[in-house]
């Protein structure tokens, strides 16, 4: 019963946006087409908010089962909201909670260049391309601030990682001609559509820092792959939020709408403009906007036992 309790009490905080992961998150202030700067999504609530951190300034999470665990996107993006932070107010307070997660990163990362991001809940399926590509964001900004090549190294590990095929133990899929199709959050469900987003970003990054064919012959293999997929996305009144017909929360609506902002800002694709004005339209709708409410309130009640157990 607890745990049931605790699960409602995050969904409720992810609907009305009560939870330090599921606040409004809007495209980035600081962020630059053409150089490394601030990041593309506003995380500085990840770093302003209450937040349960370890003795090296790092993010704990607990399950509901009370366990603590370190969640690698949780703490990835703690530190490029605190790089936002440094940028806004050139206070090297956050400056030092940036570093202490790039040493984190460093320190985390295995030898193939993964982070293991859901070892935690799912031994079999560990890795996420989300992680990896926001390991790898932090990590560029860590080389543009320091101009120390060790960090893009690093970097470029993760991506390399992030870059094996699923069937490899990576986290990408590809055709049968070897294009990139999809870059995978989660294993379990099949393309995430922030989680893939939040990827491509990796890889921009990455390449704004450093010239390398393989990185930029798969980025716009992706962007294009996106752009493409994004109509499967589109339920009619509201915004999917993977492959498997999740509806998205409020929350991961109104992220696609601020991430689509920034793909077509970025790449000019007309199919990133139109369906971000399509999921406005469908936020502005008192109708749709119920509808969506309640058919995301039916499927979680439908897989309550599957639920992700961070809550805290």
């Amino acid at each position: 019963m607890k745990r049931y309790i605790k699960v409602f009490k995050r969904w409720f905080g992810m609907l009305f946006g009560k939870s330090v992961f599921h606040k409004t998150q809007s495209k980035g202030l600081f962020w630059s087409k053409d150089t490394i700067r601030g990041y593309y999504s506003d995380l500085r609530h990840k770093v302003t908010d209450n937040n349960s951190l370890d003795e090296n300034g790092v993010p704990v999470n607990k399950t509901n089962e009370g366990k603590k665990v370190y969640f690698p996107i949780v703490i990835f993006q703690y530190g490029l909201g605190s790089y936002d932070l440094f940028l806004e107010t050139g206070d090297d307070i956050y400056k030092e909670k940036f570093m202490n997660i790039v040493n984190w990163a460093i320190a985390n990362q295995q030898e193939n260049g993964a982070w293991d991001a859901f070892g935690w809940c799912d031994k079999e399926h560990p890795f996420s391309s989300m992680a990896q590509a926001e390991g790898a964001s932090l990590l560029c900004r860590a080389f543009s601030e320091t101009k120390d090549n060790k960090y893009l190294d690093i970097a470029k590990k993760a991506l390399e990682f992030m870059l094996i095929p699923v069937e490899q133990g990576g986290t990408a899929y590809y055709d049968d001609n070897g294009n990139l199709l999809s870059l995978e959050e989660l294993k379990k469900i099949k393309t995430v559509m922030n989680g893939m987003i939040f990827s491509i970003w990796g890889l921009y990054d990455y390449l704004l820092c450093e010239k390398d064919c393989n990185f930029e012959n798969k980025l716009h293999q992706s962007v294009d792959s996106l752009s493409k997929m994004i109509p499967q996305f589109d339920r009619g009144y509201w915004s999917n939020y993977d492959f498997e017909k999740r509806i998205a929360s409020p929350f991961y609506h109104s992220l696609h709408i601020e991430q689509l902002k920034v793909m077509e800002e970025l790449f000019s694709d007309k199919n990133f403009g139109k369906y971000r004005k399509v999921f406005e339209k469908y936020s502005n709708s008192w109708i749709s906007s119920k509808r969506a409410f309640i058919v995301k309130a039916m499927q979680k009640l439908r897989s309550i036992k599957d639920d992700a157990v961070i809550v805290e």
